[in-house]
């Protein structure tokens, strides 16, 4: 399905116009098309893989699946991102490369979209360290979160990133037009556009503590070392 989102001082007639001269010659459908995606089965046990690509430096990739953009679960998934592997603040990046130095960089997210999707985090091993080291690390940030409630200072430092987020795509027509068409196309709702701010207002530190408990599971892990080409 195609969107267009238009925002801005425009004259209505002119745009539809435009619209139907650019689009209106795109058909619609003559019957429903169904929206069925493969899906893959949960995981019972975790899975690890180990790589030999053309990649500069060794590597640790630790990942979840996750639910979809739009589900209850996906706002406090996104606060979870701040927290854990977004930015030099990052728990996983603290840890990581400032504590223990086992890492050049450490970064990662929730990947959250129209469709499951998954939450990782990936460190760049350092030099004289071990993909072992790195991996347990990373694993036991995720674990920490399952295991221990956060602070209530990082659930607002979480939230006013969102905030700035937020507020910045605002600045720019694009970014109006762009959570506008994200409200329409995920939730269905363009008032959702305004509403979200609501619901991440509202986040409790127990909402970050049970996405953890629900997603970040030994059996639903997959590990992915990333060895450059050569090495062993």
């Amino acid at each position: 399905n195609a969107t267009v989102a238009i925002v801005g001082d425009f004259d209505m007639a002119q745009a539809k116009e435009l619209v139907t001269r650019y689009l209106g010659r795109v058909p619609q459908s003559d019957r429903v098309i169904p929206r069925e995606y493969p899906r893959e089965a949960p995981s019972k046990a975790e899975r690890r893989i180990t790589v030999n690509e053309n990649w500069p430096l060794p590597a640790v990739i630790v990942a979840y699946p996750i639910t979809f953009d739009g589900h209850p679960d996906s706002y406090p998934l996104h606060l979870t991102s701040k927290i854990l592997s977004d930015g030099d603040s990052s728990r996983i990046y603290q840890s990581l490369v400032y504590e223990k130095q086992i890492a050049l960089s450490a970064f990662g997210g929730g990947n959250i979209i129209e469709e499951p999707n998954l939450f990782f985090a990936v460190a760049l091993v350092a030099p004289g360290r071990t993909h072992d080291e790195v991996e347990k690390a990373l694993v036991a940030e995720f674990d920490k979160l399952r295991n221990e409630p956060i602070s209530e200072r990082e659930l607002q430092r979480a939230k006013n990133q969102f905030f700035r987020d937020y507020i910045v795509d605002r600045e720019s027509v694009r970014g109006k037009a762009s959570q506008l068409a994200h409200a329409v196309v995920i939730h269905e709702d363009v008032t959702t556009a305004d509403g979200e701010v609501e619901i991440f207002t509202n986040m409790k530190v127990s909402d970050i503590q049970r996405v953890a408990k629900t997603y970040f599971t030994p059996e639903s892990r997959l590990v992915l070392k990333i060895l450059p080409k050569g090495s062993r």
